[in-house]
């Protein structure tokens, strides 16, 4: 069978989770989140939220000031683009692959009965989480019932933006990385992940820079900035 990589959530770095959660509902149409349980116990305050079916925009938070976000926080000067939540089908192939192409590994670990690796920031340009549930019709949020939002003004994530001093190298690291091809569209060089597209932009700090979310039917276009992203409803 085909390897396959899908893009599941959108991780945004905020200094206070419960007041960036109220702004992207308020502005987004957005519904009730859950926590996860785990990530207390490493220092961290949680929030995810669903778009759509498929795709989570999840906030994370230091609950210490000795966590990697808080230095991460305070190094960016506030909230921005953290990590990207990556469902892979062969993990340990991936890993493999990372280790032969020079990207350092931050965490290993199972989770739920499947193997959770993280990804050196540096290396990707930011945190990413490979995870390796190798069904892609079963998430780990499959379970939670949260009510749906009775407005929603989006329903999926189409693409991110990842930006780095050199996007064109970072662009080749993630398409060897992953295996997928890079294209070129309007003189971006991007890849995808599923059905969602990443880009490799040109910028000073390795982060994500923007996120594109699906507009609701009826919902006119617009960009917003939420919690240091740029975030095109389109």
């Amino acid at each position: 069978m085909t390897h396959w990589a899908i893009l599941r959530q959108v991780v945004l770095g905020v200094e206070d989770v419960d007041v960036a959660a109220k702004e992207l509902r308020e502005e987004l149409g957005l519904g009730e989140g859950f926590e996860d349980p785990m990530l207390a116990d490493i220092g961290l305050a949680d929030h995810t939220i669903r778009v759509g079916p498929e795709a989570h925009l999840e906030l994370v938070a230091p609950l210490r000031a000795d966590v990697s976000i808080a230095h991460w926080l305070a190094k960016g000067g506030g909230p921005g683009g953290y990590c990207f939540s990556i469902q892979v089908s062969d993990v340990d192939e991936r890993v493999a692959t990372a280790e032969r192409l020079g990207i350092r590994l931050v965490a290993d670990l199972p989770v739920d009965g499947h193997r959770v690796v993280q990804l050196h920031p540096a290396d990707m340009g930011l945190l990413v989480e490979l995870d390796g549930i190798a069904d892609p019709g079963v998430w780990f949020w499959d379970a939670i019932e949260v009510p749906a939002p009775e407005a929603p003004q989006v329903v999926d994530v189409l693409a991110v933006d990842v930006s780095s001093p050199d996007p064109q190298a970072q662009a080749e690291r993630w398409s060897a990385l992953f295996d997928v091809p890079l294209e070129v569209v309007d003189g971006t060089t991007q890849l995808r992940l599923g059905t969602r597209v990443v880009r490799f932009v040109a910028g000073e700090r390795k982060t994500f820079t923007a996120v594109d979310l699906a507009a609701a039917p009826g919902v006119e276009p617009r960009t917003v900035r939420l919690s240091g992203v740029e975030v095109r409803v389109r």
